[in-house]
């Protein structure tokens, strides 16, 4: 400062003029300390996004101006910096009109029209886009209702089984027997279900209009045997069943027992006797007047029988059936 006044000395003389000339320096370093506030300002909105909000760039080009002034020695003007910053919003860019054909042909679809007017400082536009009728239509067809399979309700008759009769209900299209209980009958084998009674038509589909359907349980001899409603074995019919001199009792609930006289007409072939453990009666004298009787064995596990170097016994230790060498000894 001392300098820039003994400088100035050879311009101005007298005290007077040189205090002016002070006074003037003065003011003038103020106003470049505002100019530099202003400056500091603008640089800060502008680093927070200013130009993006849809402020003035050219507050960005007087700064830049300034500054470059600066460093050349030149003093920028504080109220050309003020009066050149620009800090007013853009008004919004209006959004183009919808189509006319596109808007009729949405409107005649039923559906919302695409909205014409832009929330001011979006700084876009809604653009119509047009649709084609033919895929319009397509995709706002209604789609066929569905339709629910009928349902069936199914009465099981146990045609002498057990149990008498059960109810189900299956979809109509999707009826399948191997979803039903078998019932039991004793002495008798289950073969199948029957639309009549008497067991001559077999079941095999549902007709269609059906919405009730009877069926009627069929049965069959146990295979070589002749049983009564107990499931006691009351003869045997066929020479098939005894293989290689071994009679085997059928292994199935079904057969329960055996009477005396069951084996008599096929007597003479029997050389051993298979029980299961099913079979929980065995008449008295039920394996008498089998000649060539060995050996009779007792499947494990039978509640009422067991065998011990081929001699049946009860569980009690009674002998109940013994073969043609045994003495009694």
């Amino acid at each position: 400062m001392d300098e820039i006044i003994r400088l100035s000395g050879y311009m101005w003389d007298g005290e007077q003029d040189r205090e002016a000339v002070v006074e003037k320096l003065c003011k003038v370093l103020v106003l470049v300390i505002f100019g530099v506030c202003l400056w500091t300002a603008a640089e800060s909105l502008s680093s927070s996004g200013a130009d993006e909000r849809g402020y003035s760039a050219e507050s960005s080009f007087v700064r830049n101006q300034a500054v470059e002034d600066e460093k050349q020695g030149m003093i920028p003007s504080a109220f050309s910096v003020s009066d050149s910053l620009d800090f007013s919003v853009p008004a919004p860019i209006p959004a183009p009109a919808v189509d006319q054909k596109v808007q009729e042909n949405m409107e005649n679809l039923g559906t919302q029209a695409v909205p014409s007017d832009v929330p001011a400082g979006s700084g876009s536009a809604v653009s119509a886009i047009p649709v084609e009728s033919d895929q319009a239509e397509g995709s706002l067809a209604e789609e066929p209702e569905e339709v629910l399979p009928a349902m069936l309700t199914i009465h099981l008759y146990g045609n002498g089984g057990s149990p008498a009769v059960a109810t189900v209900a299956e979809q109509a299209d999707a009826v399948s027997s191997e979803n039903w209980n078998i019932p039991q009958r004793p002495g008798k084998v289950f073969d199948g279900w029957y639309l009549d009674e008497a067991c001559t038509r077999p079941f095999e589909a549902v007709e269609e209009g059906t919405t009730v359907l009877e069926l009627y349980a069929g049965w069959s001899e146990l295979e070589g045997f002749v049983s009564d409603d107990e499931g006691h074995i009351l003869s045997c019919t066929s020479e098939g069943v005894i293989v290689d001199g071994l009679l085997a009792l059928p292994g199935v609930s079904a057969c329960t027992g055996i009477e005396a006289g069951a084996l008599a007409g096929v007597a003479g072939q029997i050389m051993e006797i298979y029980i299961p453990a099913n079979i929980l009666y065995i008449a008295p004298g039920a394996f008498d007047g089998l000649p060539n009787l060995m050996y009779i064995e007792v499947e494990a596990g039978n509640p009422n029988y067991y065998s011990e170097n081929g001699i049946l016994y009860t569980a009690g230790g009674e002998i109940a059936g013994r073969p043609v060498w045994y003495t009694g000894e």
